[in-house]
């Protein structure tokens, strides 16, 4: 299989677990969205195992805090950000500081939780 197809095919399944697996959000997440998302994560990080990882990594969170596909949509492109930068911490502190709610509990452990996303 050529690395195309592998990667293909890893957005297909991880799709699948997400359909599966997460609920359902006030917007749709078609495949097509969940496709462009990792290719942007992919291609601003250079690095298709990282790429790789930390979706995978994104969806067990998503599951994990009970949050819905606007979540996992939300983070995407948060690491996408945070990779095409080169920077977490500034985009996770710019992204604070535009949310509505900045100050409270939700958004403050949200910064944490990006703050101290790790994959290897």
């Amino acid at each position: 299989m050529s690395n195309a197809n592998q990667v293909l095919y890893f957005v297909s399944q991880s799709y699948r677990q997400i359909q599966i697996s997460v609920d359902k959000g006030l917007e749709p997440y078609t495949y097509g969205d969940f496709a462009r998302q990792f290719n942007n994560l992919l291609v601003s990080s250079d690095n298709e195992t990282y790429a790789r990882e930390l979706t995978l990594f994104l969806v067990d969170e998503t599951i994990r805090y009970r949050k819905t596909v606007d979540y996992l949509r939300q983070e995407m492109a948060f690491e996408a950000q945070a990779s095409a930068e080169r920077d977490r911490a500034k985009v996770a502190l710019a992204e604070l500081k535009k949310s509505e709610n900045s100050g409270s509990d939700d958004q403050l452990d949200l910064y944490n939780r990006r703050l101290s996303r790790k994959v290897a």
